[in-house]
C-alpha cells in the first residue's frame, strides 16, 4: 500500500512541479535578487529638511498677504513656512498654487520650482549638477510608483550619467522618492518576474499567479508527504544520478519555505481584493479673508505653521519653541486638545461615526504601522463599533492606513512567513541573506526537477537513449 501511494505521489509531483516551475523559478529568482536591488537604490543624503525660524512681528495674517497679493477666494491649503529665502506662505487657491512673501505679500513667481530644486538637491546630496527637467506629477507611472503615496510631487530629473530623479513633496517638503536608471531597470525587471505586469489585466493576472501559488503548495506538500512515507516503510531511497539526489536533498530543505511562501503569497494577493474602499481626504475650503491672525501678538519664532479645519474651524497647526500647538485661523486663540480633536474629527470622518476610542500619537514604523505607509508622524484612532484602527496625518489629512483584523493576520503573514521578520533580531543583512539562500534553493529545486521530468520524458518518447 505505501508503494502505491509513494509511486502516485511522485507520478503527481513530478507532473505538477514541471508545470509550475516556471513561475515558482521566477519568483525564487526575484526573491533572490530583492533584496539586492533594494541596497543598489539611491539612498537620502538627508531624511529631513531644516526649517528656520520666522519673527512674528514681521508677518502679515494671510489674509492681509493674500489681499496685497490681489488674491482672494477659498484656500484648498495654506502653509506658512521659511525654506532659506525669508518667510514665504504656500497657498493653493483658485486651482493654482501661490508663493508669496508673509511680510509684504507680494507674488514670488518662481518660488515653487526654486523650492522644488532646493529640495531635490538637499535630499540627494547634489549642489552641482544641472537641472535636466523639472515637472509636476500628479498620478503614479513606472517611474514614481504607488509604493510611495505621496501625490501630486514635484519631479526634479538631474544632469547625471545616472539620470536621477527627486520627487519631492512641495506642499509638505519632504522626499517621495529617489529613482535613478539602476533602480529603475531593477524595479522593473523585479515588478515583470514577481509581480508578473507584463499581463496587463489584473483579474487575469492575480487568477494566474494564484493557480500557480495553489501548485506549488501542492508540490511542497507532496514532497513532504512522499519523503515521510518513504521514511516510514524503511525502504532505502533509489540510487539516481547526481542531479536526481541534489533535487531530492534541495527540495526536502526548502519543502516548508515552499509551503509557506506559497501561502503567504497567495494570501496577500487574495487581500488585495479585500481591501477597505479608498475615501479621498474631506476637501479643505477657507475663506481667505477669515485668515485674519495676528502672528506678532503669539510672541517668539515660528518654524512652521499648516492651514487645518477643527469643528468647522480655520486653525493652524503651529511649530513654535519647539512645541506644536493649534491656534484658531481668525482670533489665534488656542484651542486646548487641538491636534487630539483634530485627529478624532479626521477618523470620524473616514470611518462615518464618532465612536472612537481616544487617539494615539505614532511617531515610527513598526508594528502594523510599517515603512510601506510612508507618512509621519501619525495619529492612531481605535474604532469602538469593530476592531478598526484609523492611523489619520493631521497635517495632509490624508487617511494614512486602515488595519482591519483581516488587514492584521495578512499583513502577519507576509511579514513573518514571506519576508521573514522573525529573524530581524540577527539584523536585516544576516535575515535577507538567509531568505535569499532559501529563495536560491527553491529556484535550484525546482529547475533540477524541471530538467530530470523532461529528461525522463526525452526517453519515454525515444528522443534520447
Amino acid at each position: 500500500m505505501a508503494g502505491r501511494w509513494i509511486a502516485a505521489l511522485l507520478r503527481w509531483h513530478m507532473r505538477l512541479g514541471a508545470v509550475v516551475s516556471v513561475a515558482i523559478i521566477a519568483w525564487g529568482l526575484s526573491g533572490l535578487a530583492h533584496p539586492i536591488i533594494s541596497r543598489l537604490q539611491p539612498m537620502p543624503e538627508q531624511q529631513r529638511f531644516p526649517l528656520q525660524a520666522m519673527a512674528s512681528e514681521q508677518l502679515l495674517s494671510p489674509a492681509a498677504a493674500l489681499a496685497a497679493a490681489g488674491l482672494d477666494g477659498e484656500l484648498r491649503a495654506l502653509r506658512l513656512v521659511n525654506w532659506g529665502q525669508g518667510a514665504q506662505y504656500r497657498a493653493e487657491i483658485g486651482g493654482a498654487v501661490q508663493w508669496l512673501d508673509a511680510r509684504s505679500g507680494a507674488r514670488l513667481a518662481a518660488a515653487e520650482r526654486d523650492y522644488a530644486e532646493v529640495l531635490a538637491r538637499h535630499f540627494s546630496g547634489d549642489s552641482h549638477s544641472a537641472i535636466a527637467e523639472r515637472r509636476r506629477q500628479s498620478h503614479f507611472d513606472d517611474d514614481y510608483l504607488f509604493i510611495n503615496r505621496l501625490l501630486p510631487v514635484q519631479r526634479v530629473a538631474l544632469a547625471r550619467d545616472d539620470g536621477l530623479r527627486v520627487y519631492v513633496d512641495t506642499a509638505s517638503g519632504r522626499l517621495a522618492s529617489l529613482v535613478n536608471d539602476r533602480k529603475a531597470l531593477g524595479s522593473s525587471l523585479f515588478r515583470q518576474l514577481h509581480s508578473w505586469l507584463f499581463i496587463a489585466n489584473e483579474g487575469l493576472r492575480h487568477a494566474l499567479m494564484l493557480g500557480f501559488l495553489a501548485g506549488g503548495l501542492l508540490v511542497g506538500v507532496a514532497g513532504i508527504v512522499q519523503y515521510l512515507l518513504q521514511a516510514r516503510s524503511g525502504r532505502p531511497w533509489r540510487r539516481g544520478s547526481a542531479g536526481r539526489n541534489w533535487h531530492r536533498r534541495l527540495g526536502i530543505a526548502v519543502s516548508l519555505t515552499v509551503i509557506t511562501f506559497s501561502v503567504s503569497g497567495g494570501w496577500h494577493l487574495l487581500q488585495k481584493h479585500n481591501g477597505a474602499p479608498p475615501r479621498a481626504p474631506e476637501p479643505l475650503a477657507v475663506a481667505a479673508e477669515t485668515l485674519t491672525i495676528d502672528w506678532s501678538a503669539l510672541g517668539g519664532s515660528i518654524m512652521q505653521a499648516e492651514l487645518v479645519s477643527v469643528g468647522g474651524e480655520p486653525a493652524f497647526r503651529l511649530w513654535q519653541g519647539g512645541e506644536l500647538s493649534y491656534r484658531h485661523g481668525a482670533t489665534g486663540a488656542l484651542l486646548a486638545g487641538g491636534e487630539r480633536e483634530h485627529a478624532r474629527q479626521l477618523a470620524a470622518y473616514y470611518a462615518g461615526h464618532r465612536e472612537l476610542g481616544e487617539p494615539q500619537l505614532v511617531d515610527r514604523f513598526g508594528g502594523e504601522y510599517g515603512f510601506i505607509n510612508k507618512r509621519l508622524p501619525v495619529v492612531a484612532v481605535d474604532s469602538l463599533i469593530d476592531s478598526s484602527r484609523y492611523y489619520v496625518e493631521p497635517r495632509s489629512g490624508v487617511l494614512a492606513a486602515l488595519v482591519r483584523d483581516s488587514d492584521r493576520a495578512e499583513g502577519w503573514s507576509f511579514a513573518w512567513l514571506h519576508k521573514w521578520q522573525f529573524l530581524d533580531g540577527l539584523g536585516r543583512n544576516a535575515r535577507d541573506a538567509i531568505a535569499a539562500l532559501f529563495a536560491l534553493g527553491i529556484a535550484l529545486s525546482f529547475a533540477l526537477g524541471l530538467w530530470l521530468y523532461a529528461r525522463r520524458q526525452w526517453r519515454r518518447y525515444g528522443l534520447r537513449r
